[in-house]
């Protein structure tokens, strides 16, 4: 059978990588799966089973230091790459992979739902064989990455988080884990502020700060060092040490509040609170909230604020069972590509 490279950089694009080296197993293929040292990302893989191998790092904030990181990711990877000989990469827009995966002649699959991380596609998304992303997303917003001709694009009715949202179940030990009861507590992650795409916006560890100063229980979950930093010793805040199960600490909580997206949006998919701070424009967010999913956009903190602590006093759970049926399943989109490309 042939091998399936899964390359992933955060703990979303591990948590969809994971999901998919599952399928892809069960029906016989091999898979290698790389990622880099990052947050949460390497213990996400291995919350889903899979053992990643550990190439690389984050480059930090500045220009300098993304580009020497991806340099010596490259490096890295081609040494790895050309003694395994995959078939096919799947992964997200990521330069260091695709770049090597081009120059090797491998196969690229594409996922895409973030068509505001500019360089980051700009630099992958004209090499990828097929680019994969939601109909929610203007065609005019992705396909201005690639080059007419050479890149096939596959649109599907839904979005990534439903990969393993189709097939969870959720489970109360991590509320044992962490000290927690349902519906008693918010969770906030807090905003992506080293990423090129990101510029200014709110601190949602201020945000945090003050739910806990109000006796609310805050479980964040931090980008970086000095996030979590900020909040340390703080009464009320509860930082995972490690990787836990998010969709059900998400299933459970009373809301979810997110600098970026994928958070918020996996919790209203589940029926909880999404409230999303991130300070561009989320097509995917804007068509399920228009859909009947519990998903804000709030414009400050103070709305983060005043909906999160509403969304705690009173409850605000949906069942979103009959919404989701009408969604397109990722996996199966991506099983049907790796056919394709591999036939």
């Amino acid at each position: 059978m042939p091998t399936l490279w899964l390359d992933a950089l955060t703990p979303k694009q591990a948590r969809l990588m994971g999901v998919f080296a599952s399928a892809l197993e069960s029906r016989g293929f091999k898979v290698i799966a790389t990622t880099r040292e990052y947050e949460y990302t390497v213990g996400t893989f291995r919350l889903l089973g899979v053992e990643p191998l550990v190439l690389g790092r984050h480059g930090g904030e500045g220009l300098g230091g993304k580009l020497a990181a991806d340099l010596e990711r490259m490096k890295l990877l081609a040494d790895l790459v050309e003694k395994r000989r995959p078939d096919l990469l799947i992964t997200y827009p990521n330069p260091s992979a695709a770049r090597v995966a081009f120059g090797l002649g491998i196969p690229i699959l594409m996922f895409n739902d973030t068509p505001h991380s500019i360089p980051a596609c700009r630099l992958s998304c004209p090499l990828a064989s097929t680019l994969v992303y939601s109909e929610f997303i203007p065609r005019e917003l992705m396909e201005r990455f690639v080059l007419e001709g050479w890149t096939r694009i596959r649109r599907y009715r839904g979005v990534e988080e439903l990969a393993w949202v189709y097939r969870f179940r959720a489970d109360t030990r991590v509320l044992g884990e962490l000290g927690l009861e349902e519906k008693n507590y918010i969770l906030v992650r807090p905003e992506e502020r080293k990423a090129a795409y990101y510029g200014e916006g709110p601190h949602l560890v201020e945000l945090a700060a003050r739910l806990a100063r109000k006796g609310c229980i805050v479980v964040v979950f931090p980008r970086y060092r000095e996030q979590a930093e900020a909040l340390r010793g703080l009464r009320n805040v509860v930082i995972p040490p490690k990787a836990v199960d998010g969709p059900s600490l998400e299933y459970y909580a009373a809301a979810v509040v997110t600098g970026g997206g994928t958070m918020a949006r996996e919790a209203a998919l589940l029926g909880t609170p999404g409230i999303n701070l991130f300070p561009l424009k989320i097509h995917v967010d804007e068509a399920l909230s228009k859909l009947g999913f519990p998903l804000y956009k709030a414009r400050s903190l103070e709305e983060a604020e005043e909906l999160a602590m509403r969304f705690l006093k009173s409850g605000a759970k949906v069942d979103t069972s009959s919404l989701l049926e009408g969604l397109e399943d990722p996996v199966k989109v991506m099983l049907e590509e790796v056919e394709r490309l591999l036939a």
